[in-house]
């Protein structure tokens, strides 16, 4: 009877989970561009838009001092780029002593660049000229010897006297700090002489063929692990439970993403590459839910009637219906992120694909992640308390 009920369940639970999504957005009449560009504002906000600003020294208190004195990268969260005393730009180092009437480059964000103001003196127009030895360019980490480390552990300053003024990462500009650790793929602005920029490239790896290319060990290893990871069963009294194929596979996807490196071993893979196999693997997926749900779905209604596809599309919308108002009107979600949640609560990858259709974000996809395993286990375990109980 258990495989019957999934059977005629099954397909209403693919396909009314598909509707739902695409059409939530009407239903509660919220637009999915408003949702995005409200995701990206808070992105903004996470993670601020990175300027710079030229100053000129005038404030009493700083001149005379050092760069390290003054403690500038502390107190103000701004990264100073460039020095210029007596017409000549350089670049700053810790002992470098501020004068009156220099001109400095800050990089950072509004704030950070506000509090430069109060400490250094005020904004200028004046540009600053590049040394014809001056270089600033950006560099693509491709090295797997630099990955995870910080820039502070780099020790750039001292040994090349470099200066990550930026990190973009996945679309989004960083204001680097010593503790900011370095990812494969991530582009970092520095400045630097030109003597010692092709070093500090190299040191980085800024090999755009790299970075296109898949190391497929990675993702067989995390695969074969994800399997092994489902298979295990944990018995609790009289119900045991396990995180299965896919749960166990996305377990661990999430650990090694967050490691992000053994050895010289990168969990991680290029943006097209994992889009490629993403979208693939829907297909596949799609493709064989389709054919073994849609072989019997009419001998099925004809053996058992409509009733079990009512019961069926009831559990299906019900909790879709009451996480929608919830996440809504209770807990002020945003469309794209609740759709990924109910997506993930149910279970349901092609759930997710119809929401991958709908946005050129992610935000779908992290909230998707993060609920799916919690799902998987409470639906386990609810399952096996359901055949206690009854």
């Amino acid at each position: 009877l258990a495989s019957i009920g999934y059977g005629v369940a099954y397909p209403l639970g693919v396909i009314g989970v598909i509707l739902f999504i695409r059409f939530l957005p009407k239903i509660i009449g919220a637009s999915v561009k408003q949702s995005e560009e409200e995701y990206q504002a808070g992105l903004k906000e996470e993670f601020p838009e990175i300027i710079r600003q030229n100053f000129l020294v005038e404030n009493e208190n700083v001149v005379g001092k050092s760069i390290g004195e003054l403690r500038i990268r502390l107190m103000t969260k701004a990264m100073v780029s460039r020095v210029v005393h007596d017409g000549v730009a350089i670049t700053p180092r810790p002992e470098t002593i501020l004068h009156k009437g220099d001109l400095i480059k800050a990089v950072g964000t509004e704030q950070s660049i506000k509090s430069v103001e109060l400490l250094i003196g005020p904004k200028t127009d004046i540009e600053i000229p590049l040394d014809p030895n001056y270089d600033v360019r950006s560099v693509l980490v491709t090295n797997k010897e630099v990955v995870n480390k910080t820039i502070g552990q780099l020790n750039l300053l001292h040994t090349y006297n470099a200066t990550v003024t930026r990190i973009s990462r996945a679309g989004i500009n960083i204001s680097p700090t010593p503790n900011s650790k370095l990812q494969f793929g991530d582009k970092l602005v520095i400045a630097s002489s030109k003597a010692n920029m092709g070093l500090v490239a190299r040191m980085f790896g800024d090999d755009q063929k790299r970075l296109s290319d898949t190391d497929i060990l990675p993702v067989a290893l995390g695969v074969i692990l994800g399997v092994l990871v489902g298979k295990i069963s944990v018995a609790f009294g009289n119900f045991t439970f396990s995180l299965g194929l896919t749960g166990g596979v996305l377990v661990v996807a999430l650990i090694f993403s967050r490691i992000g490196k053994t050895g010289n071993i990168l969990w991680t893979m290029s943006s097209s590459a994992n889009q490629l196999l993403r979208q693939l693997g829907l297909i596949l997926f799609l493709a064989a839910v389709g054919t073994s749900a849609g072989a019997d779905i009419l001998k099925t209604f004809e053996e058992y009637g409509y009733r079990l596809f009512l019961i069926g599309g009831t559990i299906t919308l019900l909790p879709m219906v009451i996480a929608a108002l919830a996440g809504k009107w209770f807990f002020k979600m945003n469309l794209l992120s609740m759709l990924g949640a109910i997506s993930g609560s149910m279970t349901s990858t092609p759930g997710l694909a119809a929401a991958d259709s709908m946005t050129d974000t992610n935000a779908h996809s992290i909230s998707y992640a993060t609920v799916y395993p919690v799902a998987m286990v409470l639906l386990v375990v609810v399952v096996q308390l359901i055949a206690l109980l009854f």
